[in-house]
């Protein structure tokens, strides 16, 4: 029984090739959106290139940590020190709870991606 094909998965495969390739534009801008949020040669906040040849940070060991230029990390370090103490304390003026709500704003939409990239329907539809 275990050889018998599912006719179900089969139809569900065709199915979502076909959408595919209805919305293939929609699909690329996709992929591109998801490739390019895992560039490790560009900051994941700022969008500037790092340029890795003189840079002492590693590249990062696992898809979760993100590729950040050096005043982004610094900012990133500040705001999980500020996360972890559940208060700001400005030790720069633009330190309040709207930047806050930035880095936790961007932190859950990294991770949202993150998701996404390796969600099954996804992975499935790439391979």
């Amino acid at each position: 029984m275990e050889k018998v094909l599912s006719i179900t998965t089969r139809l569900e495969d065709r199915k979502r090739k076909e959408q595919v390739q209805e919305y293939r534009d929609r699909f690329e801008a996709i992929q591109r959106v998801l490739q390019c949020s895992a560039c490790q040669y560009k900051c994941a906040m700022c969008n500037r290139h790092i340029d890795r040849s003189d840079s002492s940070d590693p590249l990062p060991s696992s898809p979760t940590e993100f590729s950040l230029c050096e005043s982004c990390r610094s900012e990133f370090e500040a705001f999980m020190q500020a996360s972890q103490e559940r208060e700001v304390k400005p030790d720069v003026f633009w330190h309040n709870n709207e930047w806050i709500e930035l880095w936790t704003c961007w932190l859950n939409y990294q991770r949202s991606i993150y998701n996404f990239r390796n969600s099954f329907n996804f992975n499935n539809m790439t391979e």
